[in-house]
């Protein structure tokens, strides 16, 4: 059967799924997941792991990829005479929130809008300045009796912010980051039922990277792979983004991460396979935290192999956010690649104990 690649991204960035609270996405990735692995696992924080028996003798090692499923958003803080008052979820920018319509999962869903008082009853020394968040309000456009009934403290509120095709290869919506990862981890699924590969693949999709990495890091505590491969978004080209800013461009291909979360002897194998791949693979040198899942799971247990795969991302943390459908099909071909490659001697390779063309300290 045919898969359509972008319209998977379109239904993953549709789903809602705000840190916490990603039972919507999480069933959605599941059933697009049927069929392509030999096992599931939904742990107890909520990510969704699918687990690829390799063809290797057992015990076979194990390596484990990860994206993050879940979106920033709002949160129900305060009812005031039918109009929410909301906390953000994750790293919002309060620029982008003013006339957004929002989604509130009430007991049933719930359209609404972000609104602020109009500029004529603002002081003039407040005219030209972005609105607090807690200035702004949800109008869900119902009587407040009725608003009690449906809304909670707490209930959770996503953007109304349809995902559409755009030219050139383009997708646009909300939750790209990182639903475009987690569609690379559909298409390597795909990719690996036509690849011979020795290790066992666990492929997870986590909860909760917005507010604390909490899902990589728990994912990565219980399974105890012997390598990591965190796949996230970096910053896409655009208006004011360079590339000399430390921007990339779209249809550029994946990004590879480099600094001390990256282990670089496992960063030289991805730079390999890209080679091979005649893949001009673009270096982003991450000096300290990677603000990444790959930043966690490095440090679990007595610490774990990781590598850091990035997709660009136009507009990011915003409910505009732009990719490439070409990155993703590259992205998940990178990573099969480097999956077939894994053997018997990898973790050998690998270890620090072995002598090996270390870069200067």
């Amino acid at each position: 059967m045919s898969f359509d690649l972008e319209k998977h991204l379109i239904d993953l960035s549709n789903a809602p799924g705000i840190s916490g609270y990603e039972g919507p996405v999480r069933a959605l990735i599941r059933e697009c997941w049927e069929g392509l692995a030999d096992e599931f696992r939904v742990d107890d924080l909520g990510t969704l792991v699918a687990t690829v028996h390799g063809s290797g003798p057992e015990p076979r090692p194990r390596v484990l990829i990860t994206a993050h499923m879940d979106e920033i958003g709002l949160l129900v803080s305060g009812i005031e005479d039918g109009f929410l008052r909301v906390s953000a979820v994750g790293g919002i920018d309060t620029r982008v929130l003013l006339s957004q319509p929002v989604t509130v999962h009430g007991e049933r869903s719930l359209p609404g809008l972000i609104g602020s008082r109009p500029p004529h009853v603002i002081p003039q020394s407040e005219r030209n300045k972005y609105p607090a968040l807690e200035d702004l309000v949800v109008d869900l456009g119902l009587p407040a009796r009725q608003v009690a009934k449906l809304v909670t403290i707490g209930t959770p509120v996503t953007f109304d912010q349809q995902a559409v095709a755009l030219n050139g290869g383009l997708v646009t919506g909300k939750a790209l980051d990182n639903r475009v990862s987690v569609a690379a981890m559909t298409q390597l699924l795909r990719n690996l039922r036509a690849r011979r590969h020795e290790w066992d693949v666990l492929v997870a999709a986590t909860v909760q990277e917005e507010v604390g990495l909490k899902g990589g890091r728990t994912i990565a505590f219980r399974l105890q792979p012997d390598i990591a491969l965190v796949v996230d978004a970096t910053f896409g080209t655009g208006p004011s983004v360079s590339e000399e800013a430390g921007g990339f461009k779209l249809d550029g291909g994946p990004v590879v991460a480099i600094g001390p979360n990256i282990h670089q002897r496992l960063f030289d194998r991805v730079i390999e396979a890209g080679k091979d791949l005649d893949m001009g693979l673009p270096l982003e040198p991450l000096p300290g935290n990677t603000g990444t899942e790959a930043w966690a799971i490095q440090i679990s247990q007595e610490g774990i192999p990781t590598a850091l795969v990035s997709i660009p991302v136009r507009n990011m943390h915003t409910p505009v956010e732009v990719v490439s459908v070409a990155d993703i099909r590259r992205t998940a071909r990178l990573l099969a690649e480097l999956i077939t490659r894994l053997d018997g001697e990898t973790l050998r390779r690998l270890s620090l104990d072995e002598p090996g063309p270390e870069k200067a300290g």
